[in-house]
């Protein structure tokens, strides 16, 4: 029998590895974010969305580590309950504001910096592909928050990648759509923390 000290040190050691991953990612968003800034000398609507997805992204992963750094708190003080929805919010705000606006970023930031074809499609084949894969592969967080509906929001995030990535391209309702794109992820966020509470 599982002794409440050893599911205590279980979703600390949960905690410890969301942590971890959580502050990696925001210093790889926060440099590329840097980096692509640091590159750019003319701001247009093309290149502001893609970099106001990553801004966005960097603060999912920051404001998550903050989270599960609280949730390790709770469980020291044994509060397992208070963790626990520390653990789902922290979830929520990295894969849905972290993962979700990182991946749909990259090939609209290529987009804005280069012209090239080739790598213009790379990027969005590497990027929604594997987003593709990681969505339908029973791994991401969104099957267990919509057990019925994920594959439908998932299909939707991918064609909505899809439909701004050429949006941005022939400059057709770039800036609405992307801005759709933000409340589709700010409401299955809601959702999400609303269904699991």
């Amino acid at each position: 029998m599982v002794s409440k000290a050893d599911i205590l040190g279980l979703h600390q050691t949960q905690i410890q590895t969301y942590v971890s991953f959580t502050s990696f990612m925001t210093v790889v968003t926060t440099f590329f974010a840097g980096l692509l800034l640091s590159q750019i000398n003319n701001y247009a609507i093309s290149i502001k969305i893609p970099i106001a997805f990553l801004v966005v992204s960097i603060f999912g992963f920051l404001y998550s580590t903050l989270i599960y750094t609280t949730g390790a708190d709770e469980i020291s003080n044994n509060r397992l309950k208070n963790a626990k929805k520390s653990l789902l919010i922290g979830d929520i705000i990295s894969e849905y504001f972290g993962v979700y606006l990182l991946v749909l970023s990259i090939p609209l930031v290529m987009n804005a910096i280069t012209g090239d074809e080739f790598l213009r499609i790379t990027t969005l084949a590497a990027s929604l592909g594997g987003f593709t894969l990681y969505q339908f592969s029973h791994f991401a967080m969104i099957e267990r928050h919509f057990k019925r509906q994920y594959e439908k929001i998932s299909a939707a995030l991918i064609i909505s990648g899809i439909v701004i990535f050429v949006s941005q391209i022939y400059g057709f309702y770039f800036m609405e759509l992307a801005g759709i794109l933000l409340l589709f992820v700010i409401a299955i966020s809601y959702y999400a923390a609303k269904k699991d509470y």
